[in-house]
């Protein structure tokens, strides 16, 4: 009898821990939205986007935020970051990060000032171009309405 009590204790214990690691997930994070004009064609992700004025959310400001993008009501990228850098010295405006390369421009990170930034996977064999010529870099105001 004692062993099988033992086993219910630790399923209980299991149960309270997992519970409360996920309860502050679903509860961290509320919705941030923002808005930005692209000048220029570009790919966010896979996906390739002409210029034009574009809206975004971002689900949570953490590592495992996502990151819709809009035109209108319609969604046209949902990008999911590679990495987040929660770094306080972001800044002092909010931005997305472009890399120029190949005549295209591919989006590399959006940037929270006072709360992180968002990095977003290069194409293969970009990285090191960027660190060799930093002049290829655009960025692109953005406006936040809500965090």
């Amino acid at each position: 009898m004692t062993g099988s009590w033992k086993r219910v204790a630790v399923f209980v214990f299991v149960v309270a821990i997992a519970l409360g690691l996920s309860l502050p997930k679903s509860q961290a994070g509320s919705v941030t939205l923002g808005k930005f004009s692209l000048p220029f064609d570009a790919k966010l992700g896979s996906t390739a986007v002409p210029s034009g004025d574009y809206s975004f959310s971002v689900d949570h400001l953490a590592t495992e935020g996502l990151v819709h993008i809009y035109q209108g009501t319609k969604t046209v990228a949902l990008l999911r970051p590679q990495m987040f850098d929660s770094f306080d010295d972001q800044g002092v405006k909010p931005v997305l990060i472009f890399v120029r390369h190949d005549g295209n421009t591919t989006l590399r990170a959006l940037r929270f000032p006072k709360s992180g930034t968002f990095y977003f996977t290069l194409p293969k064999g970009l990285s090191n171009l960027v660190a060799k010529q930093p002049q290829l870099i655009e960025t692109v105001s953005v406006e936040v309405s809500g965090d």
